[in-house]
């Protein structure tokens, strides 16, 4: 595909500085504002869409999320939403900045890069995250698609790079790819969209999923269910293994077979075991803990099942 060369924006308001990011749903830059706040701004051109039902439709979902975006700490603020000059040739949003990739709040408009899960994950190639992080990420995105879905909204592209943090905290972004709820025009990426196809808030919750998944295992979401050869030191693994035992009932292939469907669901689920609140089992559930563990290829040793509190006969 050819790359198109288009002159910088016009934004009312707002100098732009340069292009910060883009893809195939448009272009993310740089700007400052007139009181001197720096923003990022999401540019969608219509000539991007096969036709202009769609490009209104996408118009359409960033209205309806406007004024939803800050009603929730884990959603990213949109501020403004507008129009090319002529009206026709890109809609755009302005939104809060999120930290920089290395220098955080403290951004140097020339050098930024947006700190996103996708930065942190290629930063520590193969590492596990700390279960905590990993279940109070998992937590507040949780949350966020709740809160998305609850007003008939999918985001429909939940992947590391779609996740920012600003002032350390994550946030659901790229919220351009939001839809009515049931819209099927094909959005997503390979690996984080469930066999039944993007679009629906359950394939929201999938790919949350395998968000969870990459930062939990270090591996990438394409080897989902593989898991790691052994667990790092230090590690609760009693409380790794809920982890995990939460992101397989998410992650389940089979949609009729997923133990967790739903936003809320995974929210509860997270949100117990973060206060410690373990499931408990029979034990024919501690067979088939044990099966699965061999199947996934997992290194620990079966004291690891053997001496966790939340199995028990």
């Amino acid at each position: 595909m050819p790359i198109k060369i288009r002159p910088n924006p016009a934004i009312p308001d707002h100098e732009v500085l340069r292009k910060i990011g883009g893809g195939a749903y448009g272009e993310v830059w740089l700007a400052r504002g007139v009181t001197g706040a720096l923003r990022a701004v999401k540019v969608v051109w219509r000539e991007d869409f096969e036709d202009a039902r769609g490009f209104e439709r996408e118009f359409e979902g960033i209205l309806k999320f406007e004024p939803i975006s800050r009603d929730h700490p884990a959603l990213v603020n949109i501020l403004h939403v507008g129009r090319s000059p002529d009206g026709v040739s890109f809609y755009y949003y302005v939104m809060e900045l999120g930290d920089d990739v290395s220098a955080g709040q403290e951004i140097n408009p020339v050098e930024y890069e947006p700190r996103t899960l996708r930065a942190d994950t290629h930063q520590g190639a193969g590492v596990q995250w700390d279960t905590n992080v990993c279940i109070d990420v998992g937590l507040r995105l949780a949350e966020a698609l709740d809160h998305l879905h609850e007003r008939g909204l999918a985001h429909r592209d939940v992947k590391p790079s779609n996740v920012i943090f600003v002032n350390g905290r994550a946030k659901l972004a790229d919220i351009g790819l939001v839809a009515t709820r049931g819209q099927r025009t094909f959005v997503g990426t390979e690996g984080f969209v469930p066999p039944e196809g993007p679009g629906s808030p359950q394939a929201d919750v999938y790919s949350l999923g395998k968000v969870l998944y990459e930062i939990a295992t270090g591996k990438d979401r394409l080897s989902f269910p593989e898991l790691p050869d052994s667990i790092p030191s230090g590690v609760d693994r009693k409380r790794w293994l809920e982890l995990n035992k939460i992101i397989c009932d998410i992650c389940e292939p089979r949609i009729s077979k997923r133990k967790i469907s739903t936003a809320a669901q995974l929210a509860d689920a997270l949100r117990r075991l973060q206060r410690g609140k373990r499931r408990r089992q029979s034990g024919v559930a501690v067979w088939m803990t044990t099966l699965l563990l061999a199947l996934f290829g997992l290194g620990a040793s079966w004291e690891v099942v053997k001496n966790s509190d939340w199995v028990q006969g």
